[in-house]
């Protein structure tokens, strides 16, 4: 068979393991966090999920809703932007930025109002059977928490160490 002739069958397969896993990452961010879907979560997550998050390690899809649950109430109009994305095959490694106004409790921090920006966050999942089942979740809190007037600014921010 000629490469040719090879072509037009390579591309009737679909989507790649890695586009489709691509995809569900994408719906994650863009229509369960940042269209606050909770419906969503079953779809998405695995019953037996496990999120590693500065917050701590959550499990199951009480773990993923409460995630959603906890920064929706302290951020209601938070959003999640998209920075990189890549896979390879079960495992997405994805890079955000975080905005948000402070309109809520959290972890027992009282709304502030003021608006947030946590840009590099990083998050890496594995995707088994259409649905993450695990996840590591990471993003500067420590900013976060400046921010929210809670740390001190560092008055050292960009300086050279010798």
């Amino acid at each position: 068979m000629s490469v040719a002739a090879m072509i037009p069958a390579f591309h009737e397969r679909g989507p790649t393991m890695s586009e489709q896993n691509k995809t569900i990452v994408r719906r994650i961010v863009e229509e369960h966090w940042n269209k606050k879907n909770a419906a969503l979560v079953s779809e998405l997550f695995a019953s037996n999920v496990s999120l590693d998050t500065p917050d701590g390690v959550l499990t199951g899809l009480e773990g993923a809703s409460f995630l959603l649950q906890a920064y929706a109430t302290a951020f209601p109009d938070f959003r999640l932007i998209i920075d990189d994305l890549l896979a390879d095959g079960n495992q997405v490694v994805f890079r955000w930025t975080f905005t948000g106004s402070h309109r809520g409790p959290l972890a027992g921090i009282a709304a502030s109002g003021r608006q947030v920006s946590v840009p590099r966050g990083i998050g890496i999942f594995r995707i088994n059977a259409g649905k993450v089942d695990q996840g590591y979740l990471a993003w500067d809190k420590y900013a976060l928490l400046q921010q929210l007037g809670v740390l001190p600014m560092s008055s050292s921010a960009g300086a050279q160490v010798s």
